[in-house]
């Protein structure tokens, strides 16, 4: 993920929301900065933003599902949003 920059990622999309844009370049570049500097985790707010925004876009959201799923993270839905979010990573 070092060697390439957020914009050249194959899952933005040009017809993508700019602001699900943000929230995924943001995730990738936290994840970068994570594995830079070995930390443990990114904070919980770029992943709170990425599903605010996902929740925005439900035609995007096997993608945002998917990205979340990547990164370790298990979302529980209710009928209204998210019930909670379950850090799988750890």
């Amino acid at each position: 993920m070092k060697d390439k920059s957020y914009k050249e990622l194959e899952i933005l999309e040009e017809d993508m929301p700019h602001d699900l844009k943000v929230a995924i370049e943001s995730v990738v570049t936290q994840v970068s900065i994570m594995e830079e500097y070995k930390l443990e985790e990114i904070p919980i707010e770029y992943i709170q933003n990425l599903i605010d925004a996902g929740l925005k876009y439900p035609e995007w959201d096997t993608l945002t599902q998917e990205l979340l799923d990547s990164l370790g993270y298990d979302i529980e839905y209710e009928h209204d949003g998210p019930l909670r979010v379950k850090d799988t990573a750890n």
